[in-house]
Order: C-alpha cells, then sequence, then structure tokens
C-alpha cells in the first residue's frame, strides 16, 4: 500500500498554500492509495476527514488519515496515532510517554546539513526516521538512505508537501494494507514499511553508479530519479569534475530544457567524491533503433545528429591543443602497446593505420586549429537517450546525451567520424539497421543543422572514422576479443578507410 505520509493544508497549517482537497485528488492522481494529513501542532478530527472525503468525490478505496507533526527538543516529530494535540516545545521522551501506542518518525533530520549519528537514528524513543523529504537537498536525501542501509533502521519517505503539485513526491510502501491511523501506527512501530524507492546498481571501474528511482509514476508519469556516481580513484574523481564542468556549461548554454538537453548536476560532495546526477526518463538510442518501426527511428536518428551539431555551434573551449594533442599522442601508444602486448595478428595493419592517424593529426594541429571546437569525446548511440516528459504527449520528446568524461578539443569531425564508427560497429550484426540509418543521413542532417558553419571536408570525416575504429579495437583487445569476428570486422572496416586516406596528396 503506498502512502503519503507527511501533507500540510492550508486549513490548519499557515506555512501551506494547499488546498485539503487538492492534496487528496494529486495524491490519488499520483498513484498513491491513502494520504495522511500532518498539521503542525493540530490533528484533524474525524467529523473534518469525513468532510474531506465528501468535497474530494473519493471512494472508501482511498484512504485519509490524520496526524501531526509537533517540534521537540529533537526537532520536528510526526505523531501517529496520537488521540490528542501535542504542544510546542513537547520533549521526546514526554512525547512518548504521554503516546505510548503512537509511531513517533523523525522528520527531515538531514535538512540543512546535518548528519545525525548513529545514536541519534537508532534512539529507542523513536519508531523510525524520514529519510527522503522534498525540503532536503538530493544530497541529503541520499545520506538519508546512505545511512538507512548502513544502520537499518526503520525509515520512512514522506513530501512535506505545503503544495498540492507537490504531493506524493516522496511517498512509503506498507507492506499491509491499512485503514485507520491507530493500524499504521502499528506497521511504523513493527518496521513493516520501507521508503517506495527503487535502487539499480551499475558498478564500474573505481566508481558505483546507481540510478535512484523515487515515488509513484502515476497519471502525469513523473518520478523523482537519481543518478548516483561515488567514485574511489582520484584520477577517475577529477576527470569527473571536468566532464561536470562540461555539462554545467551547456546546461546554462540552451541544453537544460527543451528538445536538445543534458542531465542536471544535482549535488557534487568533494569530500566524499560523490556527484548526484537528475536522472532522465528514457531509453538509449541503441536499444532504440533495431525495434522502433523506421519512421519513428528516423526521427530518433536525426535528432542525434542535431544534438551533436547543436553542441559543436557553442564554439566551446576548455582546454588547450596543446593537451588534446598529448591525450591523443597518449592514446596511440596505448591502441600500439594493446596490438603489440598481445602478440596480435593485426600488429603489422595496426602500425600503418597509427602512424597515419597521428601524421594527419599533427598537420590538422598546426595548420587547422580555427575549425576547433570542445567535442563530446565519446558520442555514440549507447551515450544517447531518447524520452519524452509526457509519455502519450510527442511533442515533450527530448534527446539527452551523458558520459563526458572523454570530452576533447578537435575538429568537430572528431564527433561525427567517431559517431559513424560506433554506429556501423554496434550494429553489423544487424544491417537492416545500418541500411536505415545510413552514414550520409547522418552527415546530411548535421550539416543542414548547421547551416553550413560547422562544416568540414569529408576527409576529416573518414580520418576519425579510422580513429575511432583504433578506439574500438582497443577495447576488443583489453576484452579479449582480439581474434575474434569483431575484430576482423574493424580491421577489414579501417583498411577500407586506410586506402582510401593514404592515396590522398596532401
Amino acid at each position: 500500500m503506498i502512502v503519503e505520509i507527511h501533507a500540510h493544508s492550508s486549513v490548519h497549517s499557515d506555512c501551506s498554500i494547499a488546498d485539503p482537497v487538492a492534496i487528496v485528488r494529486q495524491a490519488r492522481k499520483k498513484g498513491a492509495q491513502g494520504v495522511i494529513i500532518t498539521e503542525h501542532h493540530y490533528q484533524w478530527s474525524g467529523e473534518e476527514i469525513d468532510a474531506l472525503r465528501e468535497k474530494s468525490e473519493i471512494d472508501n478505496s482511498f484512504v485519509i488519515l490524520a496526524a501531526q507533526e509537533v517540534e521537540t527538543d529533537i526537532g520536528h516529530v510526526l505523531v501517529y496515532g496520537a488521540d490528542e494535540t501535542a504542544g510546542k516545545g513537547t520533549a521526546l521522551t514526554d512525547l512518548r510517554q504521554r503516546f505510548p501506542e503512537a509511531a513517533l518518525v523523525w522528520a527531515h533530520p538531514f535538512r540543512g546539513g546535518k548528519v545525525p549519528s548513529r545514536e541519534e537514528l537508532t534512539n529507542p524513543l523513536l519508531d523510525a526516521v524520514e529519510i527522503f523529504n522534498i525540503n532536503q537537498t538530493p544530497m541529503e536525501n541520499y545520506l538519508g538512505l546512505k545511512l538507512w542501509h548502513e544502520y537499518k533502521f526503520t525509515a520512512l519517505a514522506g513530501t512535506d508537501a505545503h503544495d498540492s503539485k507537490d504531493v506524493a513526491i516522496f511517498s512509503t510502501q506498507v507492506l499491509h494494507p491499512v485503514t485507520n491511523i491507530k493500524e499504521f501506527a502499528l506497521e511504523v512501530k513493527r518496521g513493516r514499511c520501507i521508503p517506495f524507492v527503487k535502487e539499480i546498481p551499475k558498478s564500474g571501474s573505481n566508481v558505483v553508479l546507481t540510478e535512484i528511482i523515487m515515488g509513484t509514476k502515476g497519471t502525469d508519469e513523473v518520478r523523482n530519479r537519481l543518478i548516483t556516481k561515488q567514485f574511489y580513484d582520484e584520477k577517475k574523481w577529477q576527470t569527473a569534475k571536468k566532464s561536470f564542468a562540461i555539462r554545467e556549461k551547456l546546461y546554462s548554454s540552451g541544453f537544460g530544457a527543451g528538445k536538445y538537453r543534458v542531465p542536471k548536476t544535482l549535488d557534487v560532495n568533494e569530500t566524499s567524491r560523490l556527484i548526484i546526477e537528475e536522472g532522465q526518463r528514457g531509453d538509449i538510442l541503441f536499444d532504440t533503433l533495431a525495434y522502433v518501426a523506421p519512421e519513428i527511428g528516423s526521427v530518433y536518428f536525426n535528432l542525434s545528429a542535431e544534438w551533436l551539431a547543436k553542441l559543436h555551434l557553442l564554439k566551446l573551449r576548455t582546454e588547450s591543443l596543446e593537451s588534446s594533442l598529448k591525450r591523443e599522442e597518449k592514446r596511440f601508444d596505448s591502441y600500439l602497446r594493446a596490438f603489440s602486448s598481445t602478440n596480435s595478428p593485426y600488429l603489422g595493419k595496426a602500425e600503418k593505420f597509427l602512424a597515419l592517424l597521428r601524421e594527419e593529426e599533427k598537420r590538422i594541429f598546426l595548420s587547422e586549429q580555427d575549425v576547433f571546437v570542445q567535442c563530446h569525446g565519446d558520442y555514440h548511440p549507447k551515450n544517447v537517450i531518447i524520452g519524452q516528459d509526457r509519455m502519450r504527449d510527442i511533442s515533450t520528446l527530448f534527446i539527452s546525451v551523458i558520459d563526458f568524461d572523454n570530452s576533447i578539443f578537435m575538429p568537430p569531425e572528431f564527433d561525427v567520424g567517431y559517431f559513424i564508427s560506433q554506429l556501423a560497429y554496434q550494429f553489423h550484426d544487424t544491417p537492416h539497421v545500418l541500411e536505415q540509418y545510413t552514414e550520409n543521413n547522418f552527415i546530411k542532417t548535421y550539416t543542414d543543422f548547421t547551416r553550413g558553419t560547422v562544416k568540414g571536408p569529408d576527409r576529416r570525416v573518414q580520418l576519425f572514422k579510422l580513429r575511432g575504429n583504433m578506439s574500438i579495437a582497443s577495447f576488443l583487445i583489453k576484452v579479449g576479443k582480439g581474434v575474434s569476428e569483431d575484430m576482423e570486422f574493424i580491421i577489414s572496416e579501417s583498411k577500407s578507410i586506410y586506402s582510401s586516406l593514404s592515396g590522398y596528396a596532401g
């Protein structure tokens, strides 16, 4: 049973603008099966609740209950199941003695950057702790989640709504149905309730990434989503901060809303090496192109070209030419080591490919510096999210792009060629996808969007396709596929590109 356990109405809480009827209807709309109105030092009577149900035109399957929020010596405490109203300044000890059968829940204890101790969170006078609250920051809510897992106290989630639009953003899952406040209090006291949250861990090398989805979807299909990234390696943390800085610049430069987006960074904690981002609902482009109708897939595919063009039109610069050249040299060295250290049968070919890449990139760095822009650096179908703010409203379609850790200052064709090489590799086992979504279509859409402002010769696109292939080949060797059909495909593609490039005199 999903319940909004913490909502204030304008009737008995001066701090609220939420009409109680609107509170009830919004809770129902969000998919909750009950709501508990918790006024400051006031508890609705049974008669008031009956009148509210009648005004709200809600049937008896939806539970409307009343509780109170009391100011105590430890802060605000939600009291469920008291038979009378408690006054301001009541000590927690007195509250416990006065209402032994009630459930006492510490409200928003992390608000304002507070970090309660284990002893405070597991205080035997308390029956539970509210870990999620709209008046706590994302970092504070995350801290509540983390300490709940660590200390294993009984936890709840409540919105602390003072406006009806906020109702049921955070809600509690009661494991057994309840029909009155005393039954709810007993479920809390017995620990038979948890925050309504879904955690999806996605661990990587020296980083733990978790998607956290809180609250119900409801008819508006909007849920609170967070992506937490916990870093354990100093080098990766420094890279992540650079990535964050680029996203922040993009977010403030037109990528914060509308059709073309990047996720919003909600919090950065230097001490714990933690970044919290806004999670975005949607599917990655790679997953959608293989199964959607071609006319729909073409819209998504074209959006990916337009997003990239919009990025390049900003002409951002966050690093120097010299640092970009050094990074490329280091990568070429690492690619060559990957082939040589494994005695790859493709070593000779790789040496030729990499020699050409080194020569051509140096020439570009020396003679074509005016075309350089801040590139994404790892732009491919698995880093592109296609979503809609409202599932049934196509006008809310958007494209968002993630993972700027490899962003680099290069010619715009770097991203274009890299995307095309990854597209060919990721879908080489499903040729019907590549027949529908072609290299030429991507380049044309990209070029049309820039209106010629960002447009380089085809040769550079081919050059960076080869560069992308070397990145893929190095990855294949790293994961033990240095001799495989996938590698044979990459080498074959690279030979074709190399032949066309090496015949060029210039």
